[in-house]
């Protein structure tokens, strides 16, 4: 040993590699543990002299070397030596504690003060399903980050299951975290014990609003009525809780896993045996916890919706063999039982005789039933009475509703009573519930003659409630829907029947549909198997379109009638599922190829309302995919492509790029139609900058600018002089005969000519001959239906091309004449699609008349009367706008088509003259359940609200969302389509506009949205004053947000008159809550400064406090000084309530949401937080000017220091010279010692200990500082910032990128302007005087008078303050590092500056820069210090 420490300590001794010297150490370590512990004196002295070796391993010999291995490289490899809880030897024990406080310091640095960020489904990025210990550094910090899951500061994948959970995410969602569990018993649990954690929540919740401890009176004497009476209590909103979570526990339990990962030895994620265990510990407790709930029949009703399961967990027989073996099962089952409950005043006996229905239900298999209530005294008294009660409801629905299935009124409108009844016969016995709902949607041939439909085209069956479907057996609706399923949608041949019906019975009925829709939505993870067969059959359909010139009818039948459900009902419920973004290759084929012009209608309808819906990078890349086989989307549609560049832009600018692979946009923009597209400028301006700068890299390749397929008037005019061709529209009927006009437009090349030649034609006669409709029908059935909106596109350029803008009377009547001509063409002879006509009209291409097409488009829909009455018809008939509840959709949609009809094949005018036989012949008619002309325009007002912020037409656009507000009562997606219309125009003017967002905000439905009071009056006028958009408005936003993202709260309902959790636009309540808060937040009358000024006050509790004078010398000042900071109560402060984690994690998240302009004030404080804040320079070592003298001095003091934890410096950084204090400017240590007077002045810098207090509440758990009141302003400002930055794109990382280069710039950088920290009034950040040498640069006056011999009282030179405020403390180095050190695993993913490690360099350089500055960096004893080396 001896040996090797005198070769360590010469001079020039060569650098060992790291991993050599490591080794050597760890073999010492070893060699030490291993002596007795009753050591001799050489045994001692070994020791001793081997932790010598150890510290000339570790520490640096001189300023111009580096140590041969750092305690970072040590502290890496100590785990796998000893590893937890082995026996240290007790030689070791002052060295291995340094090691771990060192260990655990580091930490501090790599963990947020608080990490237990809620997973937001669909919402997250993909950086937010990384778990910790999927960390390549977990290994080292798996003690740390044990004991930060143990206390609740960090996510563990039992919380990000309870997350999934909670926010009802799609189990396509889930599985790729079951792929990441370990495998090991521990990480196969992990789902089981979310979805136990999950029970336990919604029992909790359920208890706590009911009145289960009130008993009511009750008389348990036999006989029971026949027709017994239920006890249901006066609040069902609970419902909603146990539909979910019984939908999910049947997925679960019944879905096997064994083809997604390996780790499922029985296949099964979740075993009925192991449930119910758990189930029983939650209510009797374990030898390790105590019981956590009281005994709940809610637990029996949800292992009830299990049992129906044919092989419960992959077993056959599992629960018939233990009722006929030793009732294990059935024993744990009856212990959960509440007897207590269903006499209380919120029994249930839907809920509460779970029990009796389990026994039902099994009763075949129960050995010697007689004697069970001997086996299992609790049923002695509950069972004779509530079993009779039982067997009358089975005999109650035999007589009334199946006996009576054929009346199609008999389960429609019923009584929550008999909704009752019905749920508990599904309970009761399996199937039969099923069966009867299906035969009454679905009647059969048995005993008489169906009833048809007016139409003739379905069987009339009847209609069933949404109530009746909610409330009956998870496993009874998922038949229901199965039977559907099979019989209605999964035939080549059209629906089946029982029977023979009539040849032209060829469609499912519309109310057998609506069924459908409701238990799509009360069973969304349980269908998912079926929805999944449903998608592959509507691709195998589209395929069809692309390998057969004819596709057969009944599957255009089909297409037609899924269309509809997905585009009218489903389309809000498919924008949170892994299908959405790839929504559009389940009919590209069919947009392109179809030849049936009300199916393209309907596609084309589809594909606008899919882009409508994206929220997702996903969506990106699924336009990339090499297999879609063709050139370009939408080759024959300009408008679909320019949607879908709206889309992408708006998914960008919301979402950012940083997720999506780079170049990816430009990739998409060019695959998307066969010209190029261009914008105006006005469309530009709100563009995202990788869309924007794609166009105006095309602008400046100088691509024409020329409207792509322009028709001339010379062309037109060529083609009606030149030629004979269109004689039969300018004659008189009968004189001509069109076959040389078929024959002519036979040719496509011809196709584009047709409609503006048609427009000379009608401007000659000024009017629409009706005698020329059946030719232009004729011509107009030889266009493709994918073309009709191009040839709109062209009639309507060529239109305003012909407008004289030199003659304002004469274009004021030429508009007048074109919008009376328009709403001809399209509402009475239906010719033209309004659609194409108003997409038409705002194209947005800089070289068509906009403003022109404005006053146009302005025509034909406000100021249409033609609309209006539409519209006003609609409203009149009553059609609700929640879905689910209206039954009697069909009857109302066939009396609104009745007066105004829709056509899809130019008849309109043949059917409305009566023309017989109609020829060319009608195409096949197909059956409308849901749609109709005022739905499909929604899409389009859309695209039309955003053109009008675009152009800043603020009264227009007031106007019209007030014309057209009724509308949006139906809209697929209202909530989303507010807030990202608020998103994507913030920075336009109108935005400031209170007429405007009022407006805007008028287009939501208050009964189905939880707006703020305040935000809900002040739209509604019933209050003016926007006093009360205050400080606790915002407060209150989050606060709200950060219940509604935690799953112990459960979603419940706050307000009765809200809908189902199910049925909702969005089901999610964490995702809910932030597409509100967002609004909440961009819809008050609040500047953006204002805002953030609010959300910081909340987040570091802010509060006056008087500023302190003098240096804090004693622990009682700067006590005082986080007491104020963390909200302790005192004479002086104004309290203020110190947030949970929850709450600052929500105002992250909702920052991280808001616009761009949001996040570059946070940065702003960031900035100046870091370099100005009071709390790091009190904690920051204090220190004299430093001089290239005291620099040496300090390197020179490195050398030969005490190993100990107290002393033990910085050693082992491979870092710069000057990061240690040593340069190529700094004299050695022997120069400085023989300087002056022989010695180096050495600077007083002690640390006291009420600094280090300080320290290590800064970078310590932020929930720890709030439950022991030590909670401080860079604490909460950490946990905040990590909070904004896991919710954040990778875009964030480049503006942390470039804080860093601010401050890597030193005193050259000017300090940071519009912070709202620094301009507090009350002070939120508090200075101090004794601090001013930290926060400014001291210079002599070098000024003429001062040569002249003035000086200060004390006889030196007067000195002067330059305010620099730049980084030059410790402390703030430690801060930053903590500011980047939880996300440098996403730093290495990310390209900037050219490399991946370009932060690094940026971080090295900033350290040399500020241990440049303050020689106290390369003292001895400055365990800040040696933080920051460890980090590097």
């Amino acid at each position: 040993m001896s040996l090797i420490l005198r070769c360590l300590q010469q001079p020039d001794c060569e650098t060992i590699p790291s991993e050599t010297a490591v080794a050597i150490i760890l073999s010492i370590l070893k060699k030490i543990n291993l002596l007795p512990l009753n050591c001799n004196k050489d045994q001692r002295e070994c020791a001793t002299k081997g932790l010598e070796v150890i510290r000339a391993f570790l520490e640096i010999q001189s300023a111009t070397k580096t140590a041969h291995a750092s305690y970072y490289d040590l502290i890496r490899e100590i785990p796998q030596v000893f590893l937890p809880g082995a026996v240290v030897h007790w030689t070791l024990d002052e060295f291995m504690n340094y090691l771990q406080k060192r260990r655990q310091n580091l930490a501090q640095l790599i963990m947020p003060p608080d990490a237990s960020w809620s997973l937001i489904s669909h919402v997250s990025r993909q950086h937010e399903f990384t778990n910790l210990s999927q960390r390549p550094t977990h290994l080292m910090f798996a003690a740390d980050y044990a004991n930060g899951i143990r206390d609740g500061h960090m996510t563990t994948h039992v919380s990000l299951f309870g997350d999934l959970l909670y926010q009802r995410a799609p189990s396509d969602e889930i599985f790729p975290m079951i792929r990441q569990l370990p495998p090991t018993p521990v990480g196969v649990s992990a789902l089981r014990e979310s979805l136990v954690i999950k029970t336990r929540d919604v029992v909790r919740c359920i208890q706590r609003h009911s009145r289960f401890h009130e008993p009511r009176p009750v008389d348990m004497t036999i006989p029971v009525a026949s027709n017994p009476e239920m006890v249901i209590p006066e609040n069902l909103d609970f419902m909603e809780l146990l539909i979910e979570l019984s939908d999910q526990l049947y997925v679960f339990i019944n879905s096997e896993l064994s083809q997604t990962t390996t780790i499922y030895p029985t296949g099964f994620a979740v075993l009925y045996e192991d449930l119910i265990t758990d189930y029983n510990a939650l209510v009797t407790g374990t030898d390790k916890s105590p019981p956590e709930l009281e005994k709940d029949n809610t637990l029996i009703f949800l292992l009830l919706q299990l049992i129906h399961i044919d092989k419960v967990g992959g077993k056959d027989k599992l629960l018939s063999q233990d009722y006929a073996g030793d009732e294990h099962l059935f024993r744990l089952l009856i212990g959960l039982y509440n007897e207590d409950q269903v006499n209380s005043k919120d029994g249930f006996y839907l809920r509460d005789l779970a029990l009796h229905c389990a026994i039902s239900h099994q009763q075949a298999y129960i050995r010697d039933r007689y004697m069970m209530k001997f086996r299992h005294p609790k049923l002695a008294v509950i069972w004779p009475y509530y079993s009779q009660i039982c067997y009358n409801i089975q005999s109650y629905f035999l007589g009334k509703y199946k006996n009576n299935v054929q009346d199609t009124t008999c389960l429609s409108n019923l009584s929550t009573q008999e909704n009752v009844k019905i749920a508990m016969e599904s309970q009761l016995r399996q199937n039969i519930v099923a069966g009867t709902l299906f035969i009454y949607l679905v009647p059969n041939y048995q005993g008489r003659e169906p009833e048809l439909d007016v139409s003739g085209m379905f069987l009339k069956g009847g209609t069933v409630n949404y109530k009746l479907l909610d409330m009956l057996n998870v496993d009874t609706r998922h038949r229901t829907l199965g039977l559907i399923y099979k019989m209605m949608l999964d035939s080549d041949t059209g629906p089946r029947f029982h029977g023979d019906p009539s040849s032209q019975v060829k469609f499912v009925s519309p109310y057998v549909i609506d069924a459908a829709y409701k238990l799509i939505s009360s069973t969304p993870c349980s269908v998912e198997p079926i929805m999944k067969a449903l998608f592959e059959r509507l691709r195998r359909c589209d395929r069809i379109s692309k390998s057969m010139s004819d596709v057969p009818a009944d599957i255009v039948r089909w297409q037609f009638t899924v269309l509809q459900l997905l585009n009218f009902r489903l389309i809000r419920s498919l924008k949170f599922t892994p299908n959405c973004a790839y929504l559009l290759h389940f009919m590209k084929f069919t947009l392109s190829l179809t030849k049936h012009r009300a199916l393209y209608n309907l596609v084309e309808t589809c594909h606008h309302s899919v882009l409508g819906i994206q929220s997702n990078h996903k969506f990106l890349r699924s336009l990339v995919d090499n297999k879609r086989e063709r050139p370009y989307w939408f080759d024959e549609s300009e408008a679909l492509a320019r949607r879908t560049v709206l889309t992408i832009a708006r998914v960008v600018k919301l979402r950012g790029q940083g997720d999506a692979p780079l170049g990816i946009t430009s990739e998409i923009l060019q695959i998307l139609h066969k010209h190029p597209i261009l914008w105006t400028e006005e469309i530009l301006a709100f563009f995202p900058e990788p869309v924007r700068d794609f166009y105006r890299t095309q602008d400046q390749a100088e691509v024409s600018r020329a409207i792509p397929g322009e028709v001339t008037e010379k062309d037109v005019t060529t083609l009606l002089e030149g030629t004979s061709v269109h004689n039969v529209l300018l004659v008189p009927k009968g004189l001509e005969s069109n076959t040389s006009l078929l024959a002519h437009y036979s040719n496509m090349h011809n196709h584009p000519f047709f409609l503006c030649v048609l427009w000379d034609i009608i401007t000659i006669h000024q009017q629409i001959s009706e005698t020329m409709l059946e030719d232009i029908r004729a011509v107009l059935l030889q266009f493709p239906p994918s073309h009709m909106s191009t040839y709109t596109l062209q009639l309507v350029d060529y239109t305003l091309c012909k407008l004289d803008p030199k003659n304002p009377v004469e274009a004021t009547e030429s508009i007048d004449f074109i919008v009376r001509i328009f709403e001809e063409l399209v509402w009475k002879y239906q010719l033209l699609s309004i659609e194409h006509m108003l997409l038409a009209l705002m194209t947005g291409h800089p070289s068509r008349s906009g403003d022109v097409a404005m006053k146009i488009l302005i025509q034909m829909t406000v100021n249409s009367t033609e609309l209006s009455s539409r519209i006003s018809h609609w409203t009149s008939i009553g059609i609700s706008p929640r879905s689910w509840e209206e039954d009697a959709y069909y009857d109302k949609l066939q009396g609104y088509l009745a007066r105004y009809p829709e056509y899809f094949g130019f008849e309109a005018h043949e059917i409305r003259s009566g023309t017989n036989p109609i020829y060319p012949p009608l195409e096949l008619s197909l059956l409308d359940s849901y749609n109709n002309v005022l739905l499909r325009l929604l899409n389009v007002f859309d695209l039309i609200i955003g053109r009008f912020i675009e152009y800043q037409m603020t009264d227009t656009l007031v106007t019209f969302l007030e014309k057209f507000g009724c509308l949006y009562l139906y809209h697929n997606t209202p909530m989303g389509f507010v807030r990202d219309t608020l998103l994507y125009y913030y920075e336009s003017p109108m935005m400031r506009d209170h007429r405007v967002t009022k407006a805007l905000l008028k287009l939501l439905d208050f009964k189905q949205v939880e707006l703020s009071p305040v935000l809900t009056d002040y739209v509604q006028e019933m209050n003016r004053s926007e006093d009360q958009f205050d400080e606790h408005y915002v407060h209150e936003i989050c606060r709200k947000l950060a219940i509604s993202m935690d799953p112990k709260e459960c979603g419940y309902k706050t307000d009765s008159g809200m809908p189902e959790r199910h049925y909702r636009e969005i089901s999610n309540p964490a995702t809910q809550g932030l597409y509100i808060a967002t609004i909440e937040s961009l819809a008050a009358p609040l500047s953006k400064e204002k805002f953030v000024e609010y959300l910081l006050n909340l987040v570091l509790a802010k509060r006056s406090a008087p500023s302190t004078s003098g240096p804090l010398s004693s622990s009682s000042s700067v006590a005082a000084s986080t007491m104020a900071s963390s909200g302790a109560h005192g004479s002086g402060l104004a309290s203020r309530i110190v947030p949970e984690p929850r709450v600052i994690h929500a105002a992250g998240l909702l920052l991280s949401t808001l616009p761009s302009e949001f996040m570059d004030l946070f940065f702003v404080e960031v900035d100046a937080f870091t370099r100005t804040d009071e709390t790091l320079l009190q904690a920051s070592t204090v220190s004299e000017k430093s001089t290239p003298a005291s620099r040496a001095a300090a390197a020179a003091s490195y050398i030969g220091r005490p190993l100990t934890a107290n002393t033990t410096g910085s050693g082992g950084g491979r870092v710069p010279a000057t990061a240690v204090g040593a340069g190529s400017n700094a004299p050695s240590a022997a120069n400085v010692k023989n300087e002056g007077n022989g010695t180096a002045s050495t600077p007083s810098f002690k640390r006291t200990t009420v600094q280090d207090m300080l320290l290590s509440t800064i970078f310590s758990s932020y929930a720890n500082n709030r439950n022991n009141y030590r909670t401080n302003m860079p604490n909460s400002f950490l946990t905040f910032f990590h909070a904004v930055a896991h919710y954040s794109s990778a875009d964030i990382l480049l503006r942390v990128m470039k804080c860093l280069e601010n401050w890597r710039q030193g005193t050259s950088q000017p300090p940071p302007t519009g912070s709202s920290l620094s301009n507090y009034k009350d002070t939120l950040i508090r200075f101090n005087n004794h601090y001013d040498n930290m926060r400014d640069e001291i210079i002599e006056d070098v000024s003429p008078s001062s040569s002249m011999g003035m000086q200060g009282l004390s006889g030196n030179p007067v000195k002067m303050m330059k305010k620099n405020q730049s980084i030059r403390t410790d402390v703030q180095l430690l801060f930053i590092c903590a500011l980047v050190g939880p996300m440098v695993h996403r730093f290495e993913k990310v390209q900037i500056g050219g490399s991946t490690g370009h932060f690094l360099v940026v971080l090295v350089e900033l350290l040399a820069m500020v241990t440049d500055t303050i020689e106290a960096a390369a003292r001895p004893g400055l365990s800040t210090l040696e933080q920051v080396i460890d980090f590097m």
